[in-house]
């Protein structure tokens, strides 16, 4: 019973960093108009302003693997909300990954049917199971190794500034952090009319003074 409430809490807490990753997505797939490679969204996360991605996790072989199941597990969860709110279509291989405008007459007949019914690809990333086969009492370990492997340390300069971004005067623990980031990102979204730039950097701030947080843990 313990351990089955242990799993739960960590699913719980990787499924806001899946909500995380998602909402960097967003962003960069609405600025790359021409479409990007999986190898430069990776090299994107690494980069300011999201160093999501520490420059040396990706090194590591599993670590590599992990990540890029991630990246596209995120991706195509994307896919699917985009192409059941018919908002947009997102085309996704590891040579290009474009948002493209939702036509019609190209999902006439599928828009409500789950991706994973359809594209043995997304049935694939869209199980996360496939991330690792590891039980249940494992699952809190595996994730938390997995999320202090890619992040990165921030200077204390960074800190101050993600501080102002996120509107508050000192760090403050992860779960009050999560709070104020939904709150500023519900202001702020792209897909809610909310300013990109603005967006990009609570985005920024939030993660820095997320990994801060796990970093002193």
């Amino acid at each position: 019973m313990i351990n089955n409430l242990k799993a739960h809490s960590a699913l719980s807490a990787h499924e806001e960093q899946i909500t995380e990753l998602i909402d960097l997505l967003t962003v960069i797939l609405n600025d790359n108009v021409e479409g990007i490679t999986e190898h430069e969204l990776l090299k994107l996360l690494q980069q300011e302003p999201y160093e999501f991605f520490s420059e040396d996790a990706l090194r590591d072989p599993l670590i590599l693997f992990q990540t890029h199941f991630l990246l596209f597990h995120c991706l195509y969860i994307l896919k699917q909300r985009w192409h059941l709110s018919q908002q947009a279509k997102l085309e996704i291989s590891a040579l290009k990954i474009i948002k493209q405008p939702y036509a019609l007459d190209y999902d006439i007949g599928v828009s409500a049917k789950p991706l994973a019914m359809s594209d043995p690809l997304a049935q694939y990333y869209l199980d996360w199971s496939h991330f690792s086969n590891t039980g249940n009492e494992e699952v809190e370990e595996l994730l938390n190794s997995f999320w202090r492997k890619v992040f990165t340390p921030q200077d204390d300069e960074s800190i101050q500034q993600s501080l102002t971004i996120m509107e508050i005067d000192n760090p403050i623990p992860t779960v009050q952090l999560k709070v104020q980031y939904r709150r500023l990102a519900q202001l702020h979204h792209p897909d809610k009319g909310g300013d990109s730039e603005h967006f990009k950097k609570i985005c920024q701030a939030f993660q820095q003074l997320k990994q801060y947080n796990l970093l002193l843990n």
